[in-house]
């Protein structure tokens, strides 16, 4: 099995009306997840009381999609960790999409496993 893993850490500003709703937060990453041939394998999420976040996780056979959201500061924080299969910038994309209109955006992407990368002991 290749233990080459790609980590992206996606952080939106934004002001969408979609931070803390659960149905469409979930409906929509599972489309994209769908559209984009990962293997959904089980979710749960948690809606927080009042106009509180909601906080998601997608358990991928490639590994996960995790979100939390934090409606009171227009902002969602995405965990796409998968292994063996980089998503394109397409799938990025679409999960940009679900969040319009973006104030702020930062995407890092960290190549994980041990293919190409050197572990370090501290």
């Amino acid at each position: 099995m290749d233990s080459q893993g790609y980590h992206y850490l996606i952080d939106i500003e934004c002001k969408s009306p979609h931070l803390n709703n659960e149905k469409i937060l979930k409906d929509n990453f599972n489309n994209i997840l769908n559209e984009s041939e990962f293997n959904i394998v089980g979710f749960l999420d948690k809606k927080f009381a009042g106009e509180g976040g909601v906080t998601g996780v997608f358990l991928l056979s490639e590994s996960h999609l995790s979100y939390h959201t934090y409606p009171e500061n227009n902002y969602i924080s995405i965990d796409l960790y998968t292994c063996g299969k980089d998503p394109t910038k397409e799938d990025l994309n679409k999960i940009k999409s679900i969040f319009n209109p973006i104030t702020n955006l930062n995407i890092s992407r960290v190549k994980r496993g041990i293919n190409g990368n050197t572990f370090k002991t501290t």
